[in-house]
């Protein structure tokens, strides 16, 4: 037997029974992205390795240490090609924007993706190096109300799927007129003190001093008396920020100012925020983040433009939704279509109608017989149509899915029955579906009825 081959270090594989929680997060940030009037955008998922470096900085650990490069196949004209798969979305987004001539749209641009994203760094709870994001940016717009509106979808999002206690850590970081001013001051404190440094932090302080705040090793102590960035604020980055925080009250945003939080990235300008659930700070990462990159576009080769975004990391998500014990809402009722009589085209056509109807439908191939075969054949279903009875049988706790019943297009046909499941029915045979991590029964199926035809 040949050796099995494992996932690489840092990945993971998405089972069917990851399959609900995964559906209903990505659902919510669907729903929320059409509400919020976001229009879809998509990226490929490699880009040129200086699109990254030019957008996040040469500095950034997402360029030094954590990018995945990638060439083109061998003896090709591109085998030196000088690619990455992205580590975030805003850059490519910033490129497709300029590279489409997408300034001379009704702005500002409202977009939004859902992707893959791949960092090499070390896996732990909640970190992969292939994970998945949901990314919101707002192109052309320089106010503070598109940065409290973002940082309120952000809440809301957390809120819809049931995640509690989470707060928004807040903080400027200025822009082009007074952050040369902080950057020095940052440059003469932790230059005083650069003996308490880690030898990243060194090198750091000497190419972006603001990234020595990010080292999670810095000293606590140093950390707390460093110069913080609204206090060297110009006038007009002190009204947008004092104004966001206004703003952010009054929609009831619960968010703290976090004077460490100066983001990684250098294309930031102003607003910065992350999320955490309350007391978890010093525990885990960020479960989502974005802020305010005023200088990107014009970086990137476009027209000087404002613009903000967010990307929420969905596994890190998911982890919080565990560790809160959410419940993910069962999906709809599947219906299977069981019968004794080997007929299995009239089985198709009976799962077409039903699927017509708007129905979920499984076709079990085996012939339903009395004890444990039967159970198998049926052992996803919530509800079943016998073939060739007229019986009606009993649908446990489940229901037809809201919307069908009394379609003049596409009613349900006659022989479908949803009753309680403690009103009995001749010839039929009940079984109890399994449950569990590693059963063969989706979440919120109770049982299956078979026919003794």
């Amino acid at each position: 037997m040949a050796n099995p081959i494992t996932a690489p270090r840092g990945t993971r594989d998405l089972l069917p029974e990851d399959g609900p929680v995964w559906d209903r997060v990505e659902e919510v940030a669907r729903d929320l992205s059409r509400r919020y009037a976001l229009a879809r955008i998509g990226t490929p998922l490699f880009e040129r390795v200086e699109l990254f470096a030019r957008g996040l900085g040469e500095s950034s650990d997402a360029v030094e240490k954590e990018m995945f490069r990638v060439s083109g196949a061998r003896g090709s004209e591109e085998e030196r090609a000088e690619w990455a798969l992205r580590p975030e979305p805003t850059a490519g987004i910033v490129r497709a924007y300029v590279e489409h001539g997408m300034h001379v749209r009704p702005g500002p641009l409202r977009l939004w993706m859902i992707g893959p994203m791949f960092r090499y760094a070390r896996p732990q709870a909640g970190r992969y190096r292939e994970f998945r994001q949901w990314d919101v940016e707002v192109i052309g717009d320089p106010g503070p109300m598109v940065d409290a509106e973002l940082l309120e979808l952000g809440a809301r999002f957390y809120h819809e799927l049931g995640l509690a206690d989470v707060v928004a850590h807040l903080n400027s970081i200025g822009d082009a007129k007074c952050r040369p001013a902080y950057r020095d001051a940052l440059v003469d404190y932790f230059g005083a003190h650069e003996d308490r440094l880690t030898d990243d932090s060194r090198r750091r302080l000497r190419i972006n001093p603001l990234r020595v705040l990010d080292d999670k090793a810095l000293d606590v102590e140093l950390a707390a008396g460093a110069p913080r960035a609204i206090e060297h604020l110009c006038d007009e980055c002190r009204a947008h920020f004092d104004l966001l925080r206004e703003l952010l009250d009054t929609l009831g945003v619960n968010h703290v100012i976090d004077h460490r939080l100066v983001r990684g990235l250098d294309y930031y300008t102003r607003t910065s925020f992350e999320y955490y659930v309350a007391g978890r700070e010093g525990q885990q990462e960020a479960i989502g983040g974005g802020g305010r990159y005023d200088g990107l576009v014009e970086l990137l080769g476009g027209r000087p433009t404002p613009g903000i975004g967010f990307g929420i990391g969905l596994d890190r998500t998911i982890l919080a939704l565990e560790e809160q014990s959410i419940v993910t809402p069962d999906s709809e009722p599947l219906v299977a279509i069981v019968s004794s009589e080997p007929d299995f085209a009239r089985r198709l056509e009976v799962a077409g109608r039903l699927r017509d109807a708007g129905l979920a439908v499984r076709r079990p191939l085996r012939r339903a017989r009395a004890g444990r075969s039967s159970w198998v054949a049926t052992a996803w279903s919530c509800a079943t149509w016998p073939v060739g009875s007229n019986v009606s049988y009993p649908s446990t706790s489940c229901r037809a899915p809201s919307g069908n019943r009394g379609d003049p297009a596409h009613p349900l046909p006659s022989q479908v029955q949803w009753r309680p499941r403690s009103v009995p029915t001749p010839a039929v045979s009940w079984a109890p579906a399994r449950s569990g991590r590693g059963s063969r029964s989706p979440a919120g199926c109770i049982g299956a009825a078979t026919t003794g035809t």
